[in-house]
């Protein structure tokens, strides 16, 4: 697994959560699957471009804010 792609999935799920949403309400903002959030959020896949900027919108965040290392 990538370490870009967990700390991607990593900043994803800590931004969701900061904002009180769940996966299934991420999923439907963004127009993908439960799965797929899930997957991205543990490192196993990363996103697609499209979906970055879907991400940037919901989650009020600029793309990247996900690849930084806040540790």
């Amino acid at each position: 697994m990538s370490e870009l792609k967990k700390l991607f999935g990593q900043n994803v799920a800590n931004r969701r959560k900061e904002l009180g949403l769940s996966q299934e309400a991420l999923a439907e903002a963004t127009g993908v699957t439960v799965e797929t959030i899930s997957h991205i959020e543990r490192g196993i896949h990363g996103p697609r471009f499209g979906l970055i900027e879907k991400l940037e919108k919901v989650l009020d965040a600029k793309a990247e804010s996900f690849f930084r290392n806040n540790s």
